[in-house]
C-alpha cells in the first residue's frame, strides 16, 4: 500500500454551491478523518479565525457538504475574493489546507464631491472604513445606503463610485467619489375632477409645494416620497373637513422628466357629495349628564361636516366622561346619511367603561431626580378617582420640567377590576454644565466667558448657576439660586447676586460700579398664568465723569442706592424657553423703588410676544412682538441715568449701537435717556443649510422703536436742566435686516447685519452686531 496519496480538493462554484471530489478518491475511501487544518494565503486575518468559521473539524470525517458549507462561510465573513481546499492524505487521514485570497486592507478613506453632507456625517454611515476589507459586497451596500440617502433629500441624479490605488504593503487607499447632482424639484402640480376647489386650493391643502421662492426656502418642493404618499391622506382630510364623506382619491401619478431635474405630480380626484351636519344627539352611558356633554360638540346643525370638528368631540367627550373617573371611556359616532337631502345625521355613543380609582403613581427612569421632585408635577392623586384632564396635565407638566428630556403615562390594569395604576416613565436629560468661552464683539473687543450651572441640583430640581464676563467695556459676575417648590408647595423662590462693572464707550462717557442682591418669589395660578413678587437691593456708583459732560450727567455722579420691589403677571403658552416654536408670552409689570435707598420712583411695563410655526418641526417660525414701558420719578428724587431709556442693539433695536437712540443733551450730544418707550418689530426665524442640527438658525427682521418724554433733574419739586420731547410719529425709527443665531453651550451667540430706513439727528447706527449671551 504506498505510504501517502497526494489528494485535491478543488472548488468548483455551482448553482448548488457543492464541492466537486474526484471520483477515484470516493471510491478508494469516502470519508478519511481530518488529521490537521492548516490555512494558506492570509496575512491580516488570524488562521484560527479562519478555522473558527469553518465547520469541518480535525477528528471528524471529511464531508463535501461540509466542505460547501465552508466556502460560503468564509466567503460570506466578506474577507477572501478565492477560497479553495486541497488535502495531503496518508494513513492516518487527510490534512486538509484552506487557500484564501485576501481582498486589500483599507489604509484610508476620503471622501469627495459631497456638498449637501459632510465627509463626518457620511462616513457614520458607510460600513467601509480604514483598517477595515476593501470588498464588493461593502461596496455596494455604501453604494445603496449613500444614493438612498440623497434620493431622501431629492438628488435623483446622484451616483457613487469607489476608486482604489493600491499600496506597496498591499493596503490601498480609497477615494469615495460622489456626484450628487441638482435637486430634483416639483415643477408642476395638477389636480383632475376637482370642481368645488381650484387647484390652487388643493396645492395648499397638501405638503408638496411647487416651486417657488418660499417652497425653495422651505425645501417643500423638493420631491420626497413619503411627503407624496401623505399628500393623498392631507386630500382626503381637506374634503373631509368640508363635507364631502365619499370622497376619494382615483389615483396619483408621479412623471420624472427626461433631464431628471423635476417632477410632475397629477392627483385624479372624485369629491361625490357634500354633507350638511342635521341632526347631533348622544346615547349610551351619559355621564356627567346629556346637556354638558352636547355643549361639548364643536359640530353645528346646518353647517358643513368637518372630520377636524369630529375627532376634536370626540376628544373633548371622551376627557370629559373620564373626568368622571373612566379612565377606558370610549365613543363611537354613529352616522346616518339622507343622500338626497345632503345631510348627515350624528349620534354619539357612548360606552364609559369601569369606574377606576388611580390606586398607585409609579415613576420610573429617573436615576437622579428624587421621586417627590417629579410626583409635584403630577396633578392626579393616588388613592383618588382616574381624572382625564389631571392625567393631561401632569404629562404637560412633566414635560416642560428642566430635569426630563421625555416622558411616557399609561394606565395598567391591576387584580382589582376598579383600581388602576399610573405608570410614569422618565426619560432624565443632562442638567449639569461647565463651560467657558472666548469671543470676540465691536464693543468689548475680547470677550472672556465662563458659566457653571445646575438645573437640578442633589436631585431635588433645585437651580443654580454662577456666570461671570471679562470684556474691554463690560466686567460681571452674577448668580442665582432657585428653588421651585419652596417649602413644598407651588410657589418658586430665588436669591441673586451681580456685581458688575462698565467703563466708557463711544455711547456713554462716565464709568459705572453696580453691585446688587435680590429675593423673588413666583406662584403659579393657572397651567399658563403666573404672578412674580420681587424684591432688589443694589448700589450704583457713576464716576469718572468729564468735566464738559451734560450738567445731567454731573448731577448724577456719586452713589444712589435703590430697594425695589417689583411685580408681574405673566401668560406664558410657549412649547420651550429657548428658541420657542409656537405659543405666546405676555406680560404686565408694576415697580416701586423706596423701601430703602436715596431714590424713589415707579415704572410700568406691558409686552407681547408670538410665536407662530409655518410647518410642522416648527423650522419656520414668524415672531411679532411689542413692548411700552413709562418711569416716572417720586417726592422730588431722580430716576437714575441708567435706569432711563435708550434704545440700540440686539435684543432692543437693530441698526443702532447701544443709546444709539435716545434723549440728548442738545450741547454734548450725550445720551441721557427717556422716560417712555415704545418698540416693536417681526420676525422670521429659519433653517440654514447644512446646519440645521447644529444650533443654528437664520433670522430677517423689521424693527421699530422710539423713546420719548423729559430728561431732567430736581431739588425738590423743582426741575431744572430739562431736556422734552413728545412723542411723534415722525421721530419713530425703522430698520430691516437678516442675522444668525447659535444655540453655543455658553448661551446665544448671535449676528446680525442691520441697514436703519429712518434716523433723527443725534442717531448712533451700527450696521454689523455682534452679541454673547442674548437672544433676538
Amino acid at each position: 500500500m504506498i505510504a501517502s496519496i497526494r489528494l485535491l480538493l478543488m472548488l468548483l462554484v455551482l448553482g448548488s454551491g457543492m464541492v466537486a471530489i474526484p471520483h477515484q478518491v470516493r471510491a478508494a475511501d469516502a470519508a478519511p478523518l481530518i488529521t490537521s487544518i492548516d490555512v494558506d494565503g492570509v496575512r491580516f486575518v488570524e488562521k484560527q479565525a479562519v478555522i473558527a468559521r469553518m465547520g469541518s473539524r480535525v477528528g471528524k470525517p471529511l464531508d463535501r457538504r461540509q466542505l460547501s458549507r465552508d466556502v460560503r462561510a468564509l466567503y460570506k465573513a466578506g474577507f477572501f475574493s478565492d477560497v479553495r481546499f486541497t488535502g495531503d492524505r496518508s494513513d492516518k487521514g487527510i490534512k486538509l489546507v484552506c487557500h484564501v485570497k485576501e481582498y486589500p486592507l483599507i489604509a484610508s478613506l476620503k471622501i469627495e464631491g459631497n456638498d449637501e453632507h459632510s465627509s463626518k456625517d457620511l462616513e457614520k454611515k458607510l460600513k467601509l472604513q480604514p483598517g477595515g476589507f476593501f470588498s464588493p459586497q461593502t461596496q455596494h451596500a455604501d453604494r445603496n445606503t449613500l444614493r438612498k440617502g440623497y434620493l431622501k433629500d431629492g438628488f435623483y441624479q446622484n451616483s457613487v463610485e469607489f476608486v482604489s490605488t493600491p499600496r506597496k504593503d498591499g493596503r490601498v487607499d480609497v477615494v469615495v467619489k460622489i456626484y450628487e447632482g441638482k435637486v430634483t424639484r416639483i415643477s408642476r402640480i395638477h389636480f383632475i375632477g376637482n370642481h368645488s376647489f381650484s387647484d390652487s386650493e388643493l396645492a395648499g391643502a397638501i405638503a408638496s409645494r411647487q416651486t417657488d421662492l418660499v417652497a425653495t426656502l422651505m425645501k417643500r418642493d423638493v420631491f420626497d416620497k413619503k411627503r407624496f404618499g401623505a399628500d393623498v391622506q392631507m386630500l382626503q382630510q381637506f374634503y373631509l373637513n368640508h363635507g364631502f364623506l365619499d370622497m376619494k382619491v382615483d389615483s396619483e401619478q408621479l412623471t420624472l422628466s427626461s433631464d431628471k431635474r423635476s417632477f410632475s405630480l397629477t392627483f385624479s380626484i372624485h369629491e361625490g357629495i357634500q354633507y350638511r351636519v342635521d341632526q347631533l344627539d348622544v346615547q349610551g352611558d351619559v355621564v356627567p349628564d346629556k346637556e354638558t356633554l352636547v355643549k361639548l360638540i364643536e359640530l353645528e346643525s346646518g353647517e358643513n361636516y368637518s372630520l377636524k370638528k369630529m375627532g376634536d368631540s370626540i376628544q373633548a367627550i371622551t376627557d370629559r366622561v373620564g373626568d368622571e373617573g373612566f379612565a377606558f371611556a370610549s365613543v363611537t359616532p354613529l352616522m346616518k346619511r339622507d343622500v338626497d337631502a345632503h345631510t348627515v345625521s350624528i349620534s354619539f355613543e357612548i360606552d364609559k367603561g369601569q369606574e377606576v380609582y388611580v390606586e398607585r403613581i409609579e415613576i420610573t427612569g429617573n436615576e437622579k431626580t428624587e421621586d417627590v421632585v417629579l410626583r409635584r408635577l403630577i396633578r392626579q392623586s393616588e388613592g383618588a378617582r382616574y381624572q382625564g384632564t389631571q392625567v393631561q396635565h401632569s404629562r404637560e407638566e412633566l414635560g416642560r420640567a428642566v430635569m426630563v428630556d421625555d416622558v411616557r403615562v399609561s394606565m395598567a390594569k391591576t387584580d382589582v377590576p376598579d383600581q388602576v395604576d399610573m405608570k410614569v416613565n422618565i426619560k432624565e436629560k443632562k442638567t449639569g454644565t461647565i463651560t467657558g468661552g472666548i469671543g470676540y464683539s465691536q464693543r468689548e473687543k475680547i470677550i472672556l466667558t465662563a458659566k457653571i450651572a445646575e438645573n437640578n441640583l442633589f436631585g431635588k430640581g433645585y437651580q443654580a448657576n454662577v456666570n461671570g464676563q471679562l470684556g474691554k467695556v463690560t466686567q460681571n459676575i452674577s448668580g442665582s439660586f432657585t428653588d421651585p417648590y419652596f417649602l413644598d408647595t407651588d410657589i418658586s423662590a430665588s436669591l441673586n447676586f451681580s456685581k458688575m462693572k462698565s467703563d466708557p464707550v463711544t455711547t456713554i462717557t462716565y464709568r459705572t460700579d453696580s453691585s446688587s442682591f435680590g429675593v423673588s418669589f413666583g406662584l403659579p395660578i393657572t397651567l399658563h398664568l403666573s404672578y412674580n413678587m420681587a424684591y432688589n437691593y443694589s448700589r450704583t456708583t457713576l464716576s469718572a465723569v468729564p468735566a464738559n459732560s451734560s450738567n445731567l450727567i454731573k448731577a448724577q455722579a456719586g452713589t444712589t442706592v435703590i430697594g425695589e420691589v417689583s411685580n408681574a403677571l405673566t401668560w406664558d403658552t410657549r412649547d420651550r424657553l429657548m428658541s420657542p416654536r409656537r405659543g405666546t408670552m405676555e406680560s404686565i409689570s408694576f415697580s416701586l423703588a423706596g423701601l430703602a435707598g436715596n431714590s424713589k420712583f415707579w415704572e410700568a411695563a406691558a409686552s407681547s410676544a408670538v410665536y407662530i410655526p409655518f410647518d410642522k418641526e416648527g423650522d419656520f417660525v414668524l415672531n411679532p412682538t411689542i413692548d411700552y414701558r413709562t418711569i416716572s420719578s417720586l417726592k422730588g428724587t431722580n430716576v437714575p441715568l441708567w435706569r432711563r431709556y435708550s434704545l440700540g442693539g440686539i435684543g432692543s433695536l437693530l441698526g443702532f449701537d447701544i443709546n444709539g437712540v435716545s434723549l440728548r443733551d442738545q450741547v454734548t450730544g450725550e445720551a441721557l435717556g427717556g422716560d417712555k418707550q415704545v418698540r416693536g418689530g417681526v420676525k422670521m426665524f429659519f433653517p440654514l443649510p447644512y446646519m440645521r442640527t447644529s444650533g443654528f438658525r437664520g433670522v430677517v427682521f423689521a424693527d421699530a422703536g422710539t423713546v420719548w418724554g423729559q430728561a431732567s433733574n430736581k431739588v425738590g419739586n423743582i426741575a431744572f436742566a430739562t431736556v422734552p420731547e413728545p412723542f411723534s410719529f415722525a421721530r419713530v425709527r425703522y430698520s430691516v435686516g437678516f442675522g444668525m443665531e447659535w444655540l453655543s453651550p455658553i448661551g446665544p451667540v448671535g449676528f446680525a447685519w442691520s441697514f436703519p430706513l429712518r434716523t433723527v439727528k443725534g442717531d448712533i447706527t451700527r450696521n454689523f452686531e455682534f452679541a454673547l449671551g442674548s437672544s433676538f
